[in-house]
């Protein structure tokens, strides 16, 4: 029988065990300070989010991690600066304690950082300025990247094979400027010469860019799209043309490659099949990882690292089955 000593030492022994579970399972002793849970606004240049597949896993691991809510903002029409700086203010008026933007117009973003008008921090992609004003700059150098493709291709075509830049001059980011700014620059060092052609894009009443203006020249062609856009359009386009039974004879003999820039889900199954050649990538995961995790550094009173380059890679289709590229091109959270 247990004695009144032994009932009051159980009892403290009960005591202690319930504080001791309070203690660790809730804030009702100790009260943990509250983490704060910034909002973060990433508003783009385009008006699809396509091309921000791998970006937008890294953005997402990263708010995941540094409990941050972060909300993905795509224009109505791709390129329009106009309706990029309304939603950037709109943001900053409804409360974002960030934002990170790929400018439409660069400039007019740096101006309005400049001028004051922006009192978050923002952090720019895909821009080689400086940083001044800014929270940070995560980029890549698309004009490297540009000379790199451009060198990969005078190495693998003949010196005879035509080369053809198929272009979008109406809605060129600056990615694009200076991605093609710096094929065509190693393109005139070497001496290869060069033809650029407005694409028209696929669609009713556009004719098969290859049946038309390629196909149905004597000897080769290597292809440059500007972009992802027009480099999926163009694997579709030639596929469609060495599909087509009616197509004319050796179609596939006188392309002698597709090149360009993007890692799309598209873009990688048009390699895996053949039907594009080569391309420059970048690691779109962690720059949408760093992006995030510069602003919330920045929010806690850190400095962050005011730039970040990263680097670019070219790839063939063997290269799509390597360790190293295959955690590059399909990364998982």
């Amino acid at each position: 029988m247990i004695g009144r000593r032994g009932k009051l030492l159980i009892l403290v022994y009960v005591v202690f065990l319930t504080i001791l579970f309070l203690m660790c399972s809730t804030d009702l002793i100790i009260r943990e300070p509250e983490k704060d849970i910034y909002q973060i606004a990433v508003i783009i240049e385009d008006s699809r989010d396509d091309n921000y597949g791998n970006f937008r896993k890294g953005m997402e691991q990263a708010a995941m991690e540094l409990q941050a809510d972060v909300h993905f903002i795509t224009l109505y029409e791709t390129m329009d600066a106009d309706q990029q700086m309304e939603l950037i203010r709109r943001e900053q008026q409804d409360g974002a304690d960030a934002l990170i933007v790929v400018p439409a117009d660069e400039d007019r973003v740096i101006s309005a950082l400049a001028g004051g008008r922006l009192a978050v921090p923002v952090v720019l992609l895909g821009s080689g300025l400086t940083g001044e004003g800014t929270a940070g700059i995560v980029w890549t150098d698309y004009r490297m990247m540009g000379e790199k493709l451009a060198r990969e291709m005078i190495e693998d075509t003949d010196e005879n094979c035509l080369v053809r830049i198929f272009e979008d001059p109406g809605k060129r980011s600056v990615m694009s400027r200076l991605f093609l700014e710096g094929a065509k620059a190693e393109f005139e060092r070497s001496g290869r010469g060069f033809e650029s052609i407005v694409w028209e894009g696929q669609g009713p009443g556009v004719a098969n860019p290859f049946e038309a203006s390629v196909v149905s020249e004597a000897g080769q062609t290597a292809i440059l799209a500007e972009n992802p856009e027009i480099l999926t359009e163009a694997a579709l386009a030639l596929a469609r043309t060495a599909d087509t039974p009616e197509a004319p004879p050796a179609a596939e003999g006188c392309i002698w490659g597709l090149y360009g820039r993007g890692d799309t889900l598209p873009i990688l199954n048009y390699m895996d099949r053949g039907v594009i050649k080569g391309l420059c990538v970048t690691d779109q995961f962690s720059m949408g990882y760093l992006s995030v995790s510069t602003a919330v550094q920045v929010l806690e009173g850190g400095m962050g690292r005011k730039r970040i380059e990263l680097d670019s890679w070219y790839v063939e289709r063997d290269d799509l089955r390597r360790p190293e590229y295959e955690k590059l091109l399909y990364p998982v959270e």
